[in-house]
């Protein structure tokens, strides 16, 4: 059986609140050709990568795990929706999850989106009006601590897939990964901000769309310790934000959107 349709969102297990049970078509990831090329340089450029990566093993790595996934009933579906290669390289004493983000993740996003896009803007908004430092933690059933070990040993080749868990609200998010099966021969999490961020900074176009408007891209693995905020990628016409904002649409009622995207990533086994 595929736990995904055949537009590559996940099929929603009973329990799970969503906007709507058929994926609408009004939000889109307009995918740009994949260029490996291009991503690998940026991902030096902006210093998101130090290995000495070729462009073979980045390609070959990628598109192996392409070919489990096909090989695999239960994802081959997934192929469907779009998806974006990325190298992920993690400090081996990774800094706090907030303060890694706020100070390295969040500004080398900002240098690869204003260099593809310049005189747009990429600002941050924390509504909570502090740093994220000390702010934050992962979400237990979110696979996501796996992905970190990897890419502390090495960088870790992956495909992040942003609308697989379209229009899913976050508590559901997070549910739904902990009951998807294991990838055979791959490991996968809901998707985070060490990887988003490096699908972005080598594609930062992934969300200017001039024909639709894009999905606001949750980083749902990350926990804020006021479990009413969570944490967002988001375009603004042409300009990208990231806020640190409330899911609350009123008390103990949180927000369920067509546009807000959980992520799946497929990575590697190190």
């Amino acid at each position: 059986m595929s736990f995904f349709d055949l537009r590559g969102r996940c099929i929603p297990s009973p329990g799970m609140r969503l906007f709507q049970e058929t994926q609408g078509d009004y939000y889109k990831i307009k995918l740009p050709i994949v260029d490996y090329e291009s991503i690998l340089l940026r991902l030096k450029k902006f210093n998101h990568l130090s290995h000495s990566f070729s462009l073979i093993e980045f390609k070959h790595r990628a598109e192996q795990l392409i070919s489990k996934l096909n090989a695999d009933e239960n994802y081959t579906n997934i192929l469907n929706g779009p998806h974006i290669p990325f190298i992920c390289q993690a400090d081996s004493h990774l800094p706090d999850l907030g303060e890694n983000l706020d100070n390295i993740l969040l500004p080398q996003l900002h240098d690869s989106f204003v260099e593809k896009f310049p005189g747009h803007h990429f600002k941050s908004v924390n509504q909570a009006g502090t740093s994220l430092n000390g702010k934050i933690k992962l979400e237990p059933s979110s696979r996501y601590a796996n992905f970190i070990q990897s890419a502390q040993k090495k960088p870790v080749v992956g495909w992040y897939f942003p609308q697989a868990l379209q229009e899913f609200d976050i508590a559901s998010q997070r549910a739904q990964i902990s009951i998807l099966p294991e990838i055979a021969n791959a490991s996968l999490c809901l998707s985070g901000a060490l990887d988003v961020c490096s699908a972005l900074i080598g594609i930062p176009e992934l969300l200017i769309n001039s024909e639709n408007y894009s999905p606001i891209l949750c980083l749902s693995s990350y926990v804020h310790d006021d479990p009413r905020l969570v944490l967002l990628l988001k375009s603004y016409g042409a300009h990208m934000e990231f806020w640190c904002m409330s899911q609350m649409l009123m008390s103990g009622v949180t927000q369920v959107s067509e546009q807000w995207s959980g992520g799946i990533t497929v990575f590697e086994l190190i």
